[in-house]
């Protein structure tokens, strides 16, 4: 066994740096799809590489190479000290030394090795269980000289010619992520400027140099993971294979968008950048305020169509939307903070900016009348004040449950759904607006 061994380890082969950086495709859900090229070196006949520099949070199940020369016959990856656990797993049947918290000495061969216990044959014969929370120190006497310290891919290349060579490497990893952070500028009371950047984050424990980046805006749906399967892969997972500054570019891909950063990033690990995505552009938006019964205050929120002429023309990936607007001294303050979900071009962008300071309203019912056991007719009444400069138009929701039918009000109703009368009012600058009506409810 040991001769096989060495055999195989005489021709690991070590691939040289990457001929280009890496491709990445990242996604908003903690997952990458990792690209790139390797330079090997091929002895003849029947090659064992070993290609470390990969991610810690690699997806094993995902892996992929393609040589430039021979046959694929066996992919693995390893990373044996990624936890204790794994350690532990690999050295079950060699020799260990244990020490407890109160210094008692235990040495033996390891038999077992779980969450809760290891078991230990001593010298003598006899066998030993111990708990694990109970060990302060496990020494292995002879670990194996072939442990993967660092995370590495192994694979095995038949029918290969010497020479120097190329491989084509892909895998999934969790630890690459990116989120969008859109910023909304007021100009006018209908004028605004909308520009975007991405938060991209690496946490895969390697560093991506000179790679060029594509960002995928879209829910990607996944198959959960087996959780048979290594955490963080940390023991060998083997499968066979077939023998055989500028803006990003946008397009549309599948059911997704997908933006193409300019250039090359350096992705290093443990960081995260900040990349413009959309540079300012002049939208058009209407300011709408709502006022819904049962609900204190009066809603803003700024509308616009994300079309070409109104809008930024180009699909808008979801995210967090901060609103400024310039005060007296031109300086500009928060004025809202909401989310965006996933936009298309030419579709409509509803913001949530908060309760309306200078508009006020106020409901009462001033008759409520049973008229049947069935039926009922009510009056409600509803004050709208405007204490802003210029002019406002609320849109007042009142929930209505049930067969309803206004017999009168002061304003024209609209019903666009079941159980909801609107009522479009505008109010002028500085003055109070009462909308009244009287409706029949039938149940």
């Amino acid at each position: 066994m040991r001769s096989t061994i060495t055999r195989t380890l005489a021709l690991v082969l070590f691939a040289l740096p990457a001929l280009a950086g890496p491709s990445l495709t990242l996604y908003t859900t903690d997952l990458g799809l990792v690209k790139e090229s390797r330079r090997v070196t091929w002895q003849g006949g029947r090659d064992t590489l070993r290609l470390e520099g990969v991610s810690t949070r690699l997806d094993a199940t995902s892996l992929r190479l393609v040589p430039d020369a021979g046959r694929l016959a066996r992919l693995a990856y390893r990373w044996d000290v990624a936890s204790g656990d794994g350690l532990l797993e690999r050295a079950i049947g060699q020799r260990v030394r244990l020490v407890s918290r109160q210094d008692r000495v235990t040495e033996g061969a390891l038999l077992s090795a779980d969450g809760a216990w290891l078991v230990v044959r001593t010298d003598d014969g006899a066998l030993v269980t111990l708990a694990r929370d109970a060990m302060q120190e496990v020494r292995l006497a002879r670990p194996e000289s072939g442990l993967s310290l660092r995370p590495a891919i192994e694979a095995v290349v038949r029918d290969t010619r010497a020479g120097a060579g190329e491989v084509q490497l892909q895998y999934l990893t969790g630890g690459l992520s990116w989120s969008a952070e859109h910023t909304l500028v007021r100009t006018g009371e209908t004028t605004a400027t909308w520009a975007a950047v991405v938060q991209v984050q690496n946490t895969t424990g390697r560093s991506y140099t000179d790679a060029r980046v594509k960002l995928l805006a879209g829910d990607v749906s996944r198959v959960p993971t087996n959780e048979m399967m290594p955490k963080a892969a940390m023991m060998r997972v083997s499968a066979m294979a077939d023998a055989a500054g500028e803006a990003p570019a946008e397009q549309s891909f599948a059911d997704y968008h997908l933006y193409t950063l300019p250039g090359t990033v350096t992705l290093r690990d443990r960081e995260s950048q900040t990349l413009v995505l959309l540079e300012p552009r002049a939208i058009t938006v209407t300011p709408r305020y709502v006022y819904r019964a049962g609900e204190g205050g009066v809603r803003s929120k700024l509308e616009f169509v994300n079309s070409a002429k109104l809008g930024t023309g180009a699909p808008l990936p979801a995210g967090r939307v901060r609103c400024y607007a310039p005060d007296a001294d031109q300086d500009l303050q928060l004025t809202g903070e909401t989310n965006v979900g996933h936009t298309a071009v030419d579709e409509k962008v509803t913001l949530e900016l908060g309760t309306a300071f200078d508009l006020a309203a106020e409901r009462k019912t001033i008759r409520d009348q049973r008229v049947s056991d069935r039926e009922r007719e009510f009056s409600v009444e509803i004050r709208l004040r405007n204490r802003k400069t210029v002019a406002a138009t609320i849109v007042v929701e009142e929930p209505t449950p049930g067969d309803v039918e206004v017999l009168k009000s002061t304003h024209p109703a609209q019903r666009d759904e079941a159980n909801l009368l609107r009522f479009t009012v505008a109010v002028p600058a500085g003055q109070e607006v009462v909308v009244g009506y009287t409706a029949r409810q039938r149940w």
